[in-house]
This record gives C-alpha cells, structure tokens and sequence, in this order.
C-alpha cells in the first residue's frame, strides 16, 4: 500500500475517497493512515479528513518512516515562517527567501552581535538550519523505502544578499556549484530585477537612468558617488521610473510635524553594487525614507523604506524563466499614493 499513487476520478471528502480505493481495509486503518500523515494530496501532506478531493487531485500514500520524515520538513517549514522568512521559490538547487525588513542577510566581517551581546539571527542561519532537516528527512526517507542515503553535507551558499533595512527577494544555492554557476553567469540568468523604495522628496525625473562610480569609506562604511573610476571604485547602474508622487504628514528626527513630499519609485538594477539605490537615490537629492545614513530627515515606517519586490531569472538546471514577486510591505500603505 505504501507508495501507491492515485488521480482522483470524482468529488469527495478525503475520508471517503478513501474507503473507497480501499474496500478491503478496515475504517480504524485507514482513519490511522490520515492521522500518522501517511496521506499526501495534490503534493501536500494532510490529516483532515473532511478535506475536499476534486476529480483530477493527486493522491499518494506514505510509509509510515517516509511519513514522519517529511512531517519534520513541514514542522520546519513553520518554523522558519514565524521568524517572517517566506519561501518563494524552492528546487533542488535553489531556494530565493523574502526577507523581512531588520533581519540580516548574513553574519557582517565585523560580527553580528545583538544589543544585548547575543549573536544575532540572520537569514542565511534560518535557511541553512531549514536545509538541514530538509537533508536529514530526505536521508530517513531513503534508509525506508531501501535507497542508498545521500551523506554529503547539507548547507547553503548565498549568491548575493541586501541590506538588512531593506526587504524583499534574496536567492541561496543549496549546493556551491549552483552557487558558481548563478555568479559567474549573473548578468545572463539574472533577466530583471526590481526594487520599490518610499523617498523623501519631489523625484525631480519621471524616469532615467543614474551612473556613477561607488566607493566606500573604510572607516565610516558609507558608501559615496564619484563622476569618475579612481582606485577602490565600482561602476554602478541604476535604472527609475517614478509611480507616485504625494505629500503626507510627517515628523522629522528634531520632532517637527509638517507636510512633506514623498515619491514612490521603482528602481532596477544594471549592477548591484553595496547601497547602489540608498546612495543613486540621496544623489538626486530624494534619500530613501528612513534612511538616515544617507540624508534622510523621517522615519514613516521605522524601518527603511526600500523593498526588493521582483526577480526575474533562467534556471540554469531547467532553462525555465521563473518570476517571483513579492507583495508591498503594508507598512508602506500608510503613506497613500
């Protein structure tokens, strides 16, 4: 019975689907099945037994080893998602995460230790946590059903990251040659990618594109444009087009309520260079909204106001385009464009 697999042939409740496809199994057995996640419908492990089954749905039955296995990956799959770690996408190769706003991509050289000095949680420590479980359940699974376990390690490379203010689409590897394939082909799999940020001020173009050269001041980690390459330099792109234009009431970092402009613009990316749009963004004198280290007066959202809402990129392992998206912090909805 285990590893059956079944297309349901007409509308049901799960139970009773399944009486049926198992005439000579007792009630208790098969109500023990549900209850032990032995059942996975339409790719979903499931225990509700008044769960609607459509003529069309997959149905597959689970040994009972395999059951529990893949119920630790949902279990983890829970937890990784209270921490405000969405999966958007997830192969073999690849996992891209939506980050929530003050969560650190990874650990900084200068460490990552948290007020309290306690180290902080980044989002390459939730996912490389999730893989794990991810490998130790695919390996019980394998030992059940008479595989040969894969014993390699499990872990995540990343492949580029954004700043821990910012939130949105970041992408990992699960393994380092997906990694290497990914950033030695960047500029040819990685199709589009996009940004929406909140920015203090009247955006003086509809749309454009803004070139400098980047450098970072060692001291103060603050990055700063130069019209031209000197040494330390990186040559950086950035394309806008303003959706939005308002005024809204705000206060400033000395307390004072006024109303103020604000821009609502959306930005992609030639190069991704560190702080491209917080610095592109001050240099037309329209910082980010929060964004005090780059000339920013408020704080509408107390976080900064810049999201990275879309990734459009070819699977080097499928040659499939994927286009993930990730919806508008609602915080930013209460300035109203």
């Amino acid at each position: 019975m285990a590893g059956q697999k079944f297309t349901v042939k007409e509308e049901s409740t799960l139970l009773e689907y399944l009486y049926t496809i198992y005439p000579g199994r007792s009630k208790t057995g098969i109500k023990n099945m549900l209850s032990k996640g032995q059942i996975v419908l339409c790719g979903k492990q499931t225990t509700a037994f008044d769960a609607k089954v459509h003529k069309g749905d997959r149905l597959e039955v689970l040994a009972k080893g395999v059951s529990i296995a893949r119920s630790h990956v949902y279990s983890a799959r829970e937890e990784l998602e209270k921490t405000g770690v969405r999966i958007a996408y997830e192969d073999d190769n690849y996992i891209v995460a939506d980050k929530p706003s003050g969560l650190l991509t990874i650990s900084t050289a200068r460490g990552s230790a948290s007020k309290s000095g306690h180290k902080e949680m980044t989002l390459y420590a939730i996912l490389n946590a999730y893989v794990k479980v991810q490998a130790r359940s695919r390996r019980k699974e394998d030992l059940t059903e008479g595989r040969t376990p894969d014993r390699s390690t499990a872990k995540i490379w990343i492949v580029h990251r954004i700043d821990k203010g910012t939130s949105g689409l970041v992408v990992f590897a699960k393994n380092e040659r997906a990694k290497d394939i990914l950033q030695s082909r960047w500029k040819e799999l990685i199709l589009e990618r996009n940004y929406v940020a909140v920015l203090e001020g009247d955006f003086p173009e509809d749309s454009g594109t803004i070139e400098s050269w980047l450098v970072e001041n060692p001291k103060s980690l603050k990055v700063y444009s130069v019209p031209e390459e000197i040494r330390g330099a990186h040559y950086a792109v950035t394309r806008f087009t303003v959706l939005a234009r308002t005024k809204a009431s705000a206060r400033d970092i000395n307390g004072h309520t006024a109303q103020r402009p604000y821009s609502l613009v959306q930005f992609s990316l030639d190069s991704g260079r560190k702080n491209q749009i917080r610095v592109h963004s001050a240099d037309r004198g329209c910082p980010v909204a929060g964004d005090t280290k780059y000339g920013a007066v408020t704080d509408p959202f107390h976080r900064l106001a810049l999201h990275a809402e879309s990734l459009v990129f070819k699977n080097p392992y499928s040659g499939e385009t994927l286009e993930l998206s990730s919806p508008l912090p609602e915080v930013f909805g209460r300035i109203v464009f």
